[in-house]
């Protein structure tokens, strides 16, 4: 199988490519309502080069949207984008408008490496019955480690190159703001609630296939291969 998985099917845009978009300054919006207020063109740039925006982390963004929402959702549709907001987690994110003829706009991360993948894949499953009210997630190195032991291929017994891939893992979910370190404990990780509204039911179900692929490859079972659709994930 495959050593790599696409997630997360889209990517921010690059700062330097806001310029073609006007954001150039805090001007007040223009008489004839061509221009966005400042803090909806600021909350406009912030969706465009972030993954997603949250209210605890992108307080003011978050509440700009909220504000011009219909009016953000406009713009983005010029660019061949949808808005998501999901108001219970508090997240909201752009999507590449699935229309055919839509030109693509948002560039495709590197995939993430197998160990990576998995662990997205197990993150986002420990949210599935839990809602945004709960307390976050809260996940150890020890249990990342427990989690992807029998993931371990033929022949791989070096436990040191084990703890690197694991190291690893963690870093590339961390790099998608999706893990954040305890800064009085660096084996303590909170997942991010935002994983449930960035991985859909659809999403979800294309990576638990590959969770049960992966599985059977290391001659492994899992509780998920008695759910053949996942649909129950999300």
């Amino acid at each position: 199988m495959s050593d790599r998985v696409d997630v997360l099917d889209d990517d921010s845009t690059s700062s330097d490519d806001l310029d073609k978009y006007g954001f150039d300054g805090d001007d007040p919006a223009s008489p004839d309502g061509s221009r966005l207020p400042a803090p909806a063109r600021r909350a406009l740039a912030t969706l465009l080069t972030n993954r997603f925006i949250t209210r605890s982390r992108n307080r003011a963004a978050w509440e700009a949207l909220l504000a011009y929402e219909n009016e953000l959702r406009e713009r983005l549709a010029d660019m061949y984008l949808l808005l998501i907001v999901d108001k219970d987690y508090e997240v909201a994110f752009k999507r590449q408008d699935p229309a055919e003829d839509a030109p693509k706009m948002l560039r495709r991360d590197k995939p993430l490496h197998r160990d990576a993948s998995l662990l997205l894949i197990h993150l986002r499953k420990e949210h599935a019955y839990i809602d945004a009210t709960d307390d976050p997630v809260v996940i150890t190195t020890a249990q990342v480690a427990e989690f992807l032991r029998p993931f371990r291929e033929d022949g791989d017994g070096d436990e040191a190159k084990f703890e690197r891939r694991v190291d690893a893992a963690i870093r590339a979910v961390a790099e998608l703001k999706l893990l954040t370190s305890d800064p009085d404990a660096d084996y303590l990780f909170t997942v991010s609630p935002a994983i449930v509204p960035l991985i859909g039911a659809d999403e979800m179900m294309r990576m638990e296939r590959y969770f049960l692929q992966a599985a059977r490859a290391a001659g492994g079972t899992d509780e998920s291969e008695n759910n053949e659709t996942g649909e129950d994930l999300a």
